[in-house]
């Protein structure tokens, strides 16, 4: 009987040492695994990052209304809802987007319509139904500000 107890704690510790030899095992599997982890997840957070980012950008743009007029000849060139960059002034919104040319910081032309001082021909631009005060590379746009460029004649 004593031969038989000892041969059973043989077999139960052998047991034993094989159950911790296996989650040991298991355990370094799961340690090889979590760098693996840990980049998928890092690069999880740079891209939640980057949308956040872009978030962050659209609702740093300022939404205007824009009109472009000739009143010299009557017609209506150009109307849009618009959203400038926080970062972006009035001049270079309207040298990417509609063809403005400037010299000397006075807007010369604008959507192919050019000023003539010979007529007494010249852009004007109106912000909220005043004349503006600055010139357009100094203005800072204000949320919905409409803001209309017109081709007048001086008399």
């Amino acid at each position: 009987m004593k031969m038989l107890m000892m041969i059973m704690k043989k077999k139960l510790l052998v047991l034993m040492m094989l159950v911790f030899s296996l989650t040991a095992c298991n355990a370094d599997k799961d340690k090889a695994q979590e760098p693996q982890k840990t980049e998928q997840t890092q690069e999880q957070a740079k891209t939640d990052e980057n949308k956040t980012e872009e978030k962050a950008s659209e609702s740093e743009a300022t939404k205007v209304s824009i009109v472009v007029m000739d009143e010299v000849n009557n017609k209506e060139i150009l109307k849009e809802d618009a959203e400038i960059k926080k970062d972006e002034n009035l001049q270079s919104y309207l040298e990417k987007n509609h063809k403005a040319v400037f010299e000397k910081g006075m807007m010369t032309e604008l959507e192919g319509v050019k000023q003539d001082p010979a007529k007494k021909q010249y852009w004007m631009y109106y912000v909220n139904d005043k004349m503006a005060e600055v010139g357009i590379g100094d203005y800072k746009v204000n949320e919905n500000d409409k803001i209309e460029f017109k081709f007048q004649e001086m008399k």
